[in-house]
Order: structure tokens, then sequence, then C-alpha cells
């Protein structure tokens, strides 16, 4: 075996010829048309705690293009939420979205959890050959997302994609009006913590 077949071997996400490697991802940015009405989404369905959220004047004193909201949905995964009226994916398109890995045993309890707050989704279902889970769905502002789980006990039973894309659109205004003070009650409490660690930070 050659030293670049061992060093493969080693490390198969290090590319061996380059001098310099990404540490790994900082933040990825979402477009949505309201940022805090975003931000509901993500903190009530995918479990986010907002990190951090723009100043109301930065852009009118010219020190940003837009305003965000910053969640983190897990350890090392950060989402800014930056209001802007285009860019969103089109319904029918593939391309880009954002997958999730969640663990084995919580696929279905995935399932109910959207069901219960409203939002369309395909699946859990597979793909030929993958062997793998996903639920397809979006966010209010059309985002393509997707849960995919390694691991799924009963994946051989489960449907084979590809599915159905106008099944996943938003038909109505999200939250329900019965889901919005749930909702607003989710992101209120996580705006109120992130407040208060930003509070002590400043105060020392």
């Amino acid at each position: 075996m050659s030293t670049t077949d061992l060093e493969l071997d080693m490390n198969p996400d290090v590319n061996p010829d380059s001098p310099l490697h990404l540490a790994s991802l900082s933040h990825t940015t979402v477009p949505v048309r309201d940022r805090y009405k975003a931000a509901q989404f993500y903190v009530a369905v995918l479990g986010g705690e907002v990190h951090h959220e723009s100043h109301p004047d930065r852009v009118k004193e010219g020190k940003a293009r837009a305003l965000q909201v910053g969640l983190r949905l897990s350890s090392g995964l950060e989402f800014d939420l930056f209001e802007q009226n285009y860019g969103q994916p089109k319904w029918d398109q593939s391309h880009p979205h954002h997958a999730f890995n969640v663990a084995p045993g919580t696929m279905d309890k995935w399932a109910a959890h959207l069901k219960k707050w409203g939002v369309p989704f395909a699946g859990p279902m597979t793909r030929e050959g993958s062997g793998n889970a996903e639920i397809y769905f979006n966010d209010p502002d059309g985002n393509h997302l997707e849960l995919y789980c390694v691991g799924y006990s009963g994946v051989e039973n489960l449907p084979k994609g590809p599915f159905d894309k106008q099944s996943v659109v938003h038909q109505t205004p999200w939250p329900a009006p019965e889901l919005q003070a749930d909702a607003s009650r989710l992101l209120d409490a996580s705006l109120e913590r992130m407040r208060a660690r930003k509070r002590r930070k400043n105060n020392g």
C-alpha cells in the first residue's frame, strides 16, 4: 500500500494533496421574509435555540444589508435567518436543500411532531439503494429541508422516492391560529435566554 493509500484510509475526509484544510462549518444562511416569524418555526418545530439577533438599526446605519436571527439547531450547526424577499427555492426544485441527521428510533416521533405542528411532509420514505430513511418538508418561506436517519428499523418496508414536491408546500399560513400561542411562547423563551446570556456576558 502506498503512502497516499494509507493516508486516505486513515482519514478519508482530508485531501492529502492540499496544504490547508477547513476546520468545520461556521454557519449557513437562509433567506426568509420575516426573521422572527421564521425563527418561530425553527425553534418550535426543529428545537433550535436563538443564538443572536441583529440590532434593528443595523441596516439603517449601513452596517449590514439585511437583518437576521441566528439559531443553533444542534452543536456546531448554526442557521442564520436573513430577511430578504427573494432567493427562496421554487417549490418544484430539489436543490438546494438542508438535510439534518436524526437518531435511529426517532423518525416516527419526528413525523408525529411535524403533524402536530401542522407542517406538510413526505415520509418516512427511502430511496432505491439508500438503506436509510428520509422525511422531506419545507419551512414556511419555502426553503427545502430533510430529516435523514441512518439505521432506521424496517427501512425495507418504506415507500421509495421520489415524492410529489407539491405535497410539502404550505397551503396556509404557518402556524395555524390554534398553534400561534405555543409557537410565540417557545420563541419568546428562547429569545429571553439568548438576551440573558448576552447581558451576563456584557456585565462581565
